[in-house]
């Protein structure tokens, strides 16, 4: 049974559930969806050099190698990469639902000139069933331009990639696993089962999508995601501004959060009640504009088209050319008005608004603008 609620107030999120029901073993009270977010959030940590990438550790051993490479502050490394994941570890460490983890094989590639970011580690349940875990965009230029390359391309490197790994994952053992991942890690579960054989697809026992971009009509359709459809869970908040970037089937479940906007994509503050998130009837009135906002610029442009307009939104950044906009009604104007693109910090786009300092002063996301941006011009001199 899922809750819901029909009134604000305050409710534990993820990382309370550690502390109230940590002490209570796998074996006890099956994995659940809260434990799928706080699985696959483990390979939003760095462990390169830390956790192999044919072999294992046990988290605590991975734990101390990475507060001894990066200390034990929990700090946001970016937008997306919000504070929670260290203080998430931490409990884990403690709590005997958690403790005997075991953690391998991990990866992380960012290759410029191929325009991928990919990064994916297994994580060994106590009943030797595994997580496969893809982790989701890092504040990166690249990463951001491989989202919206999703929309444009029938493959994007991070998603062969993906596929590639769970094949090899799978080859390591003879169980059960789960696939999931988190924000665009979540697309890459989905798309990684789908272009695996049959037997494989058939070990797999759950794969979620956590408010992750879902596919094109033309990729649901097809014979391989109607095979690993009826596993796929894809959990997205009520304010979700990444999770409706494509489409999903209509059966996706929408949850409450703490937070509004952007901050609502950090499942830390998604909203717990028992061994479940709490439910919500709809999206928040932002999250439907945006999401009208982006169907409706993907459904005017065919796959070249988006690709291109990909293309030269980054290109032109990437060479220090400033680009002018003129935006549609949205965060910008109620009716037309111009901002200029002036590059980028930390994968985020930095924009100048002659008439908001506050929101010059701001950094965007490209999945934010880019559907209400109705023309645009680079300059170069």
């Amino acid at each position: 049974i899922f809750a819901t609620r029909s009134r604000r107030c305050e409710m534990p999120n993820a990382i309370d559930y550690i502390d109230w029901r940590g002490d209570i073993p796998l074996s006890v009270s099956p994995f659940n969806e809260v434990d799928n977010l706080l699985v696959c959030k483990l390979v939003s940590l760095d462990f390169t050099d830390i956790v192999p990438s044919e072999g294992e550790r046990s988290i605590q051993e991975a734990a101390q190698g990475y507060f001894d490479k990066f200390g034990e502050e929990d700090v946001r490394r970016g937008v997306l990469l919000a504070p929670g994941a260290v203080t998430m570890l931490k409990k884990m460490l403690k709590a005997p639902r958690f403790r005997d983890l075991r953690l391998r094989d991990y990866v992380y590639h960012v290759d410029q000139k191929a325009e991928k970011q990919f990064s994916a580690m297994t994580v060994v349940l106590p009943d030797e069933t595994r997580y496969i875990a893809f982790r989701g965009t890092d504040d990166n230029l690249v990463a951001w331009k491989e989202d919206f390359n999703m929309g444009s391309l029938d493959a994007v490197p991070a998603q062969t990639d993906a596929a590639s790994y769970l094949m090899r994952a799978a080859w390591r053992f003879e169980g059960r696993m789960r696939v999931g991942g988190h924000s665009k890690g979540g697309n890459l579960a989905v798309y990684a089962a789908m272009h695996n054989p049959e037997e494989l697809q058939e070990r797999i026992i759950e794969i979620y999508n956590n408010d992750g971009p879902g596919f094109r009509e033309s990729v649901r359709g097809l014979p391989e995601y109607q095979r690993i459809a009826p596993k796929i869970r894809t959990l997205v908040p009520q304010y979700s501004l990444v999770g409706v970037l494509l489409s999903h089937d209509a059966d996706f479940e929408i949850v409450e959060s703490t937070e509004t906007g952007i901050s609502a994509h950090n499942g830390y503050t998604w909203e717990v009640l028992g061994t479940s998130f709490v439910r919500c009837e709809d999206f928040a009135f932002r999250s439907r504009v945006f999401n009208d906002a982006v169907h409706g610029w993907a459904d005017g442009l065919d796959l070249q088209q988006r690709q291109e307009l990909t293309d030269a939104v980054f290109g032109a950044l990437e060479a220090g050319q400033p680009i002018i906009c003129s935006m549609r009604p949205g965060d910008f104007t109620t009716a037309g008005h111009f901002i200029v693109l002036t590059g980028t910090q930390d994968g985020l786009l930095c924009v100048v608004d002659p008439n908001s300092p506050a929101r010059s002063a701001s950094l965007w996301e490209y999945s934010r603008l880019e559907p209400q941006i109705k023309t645009l011009w680079a300059y170069t001199a």
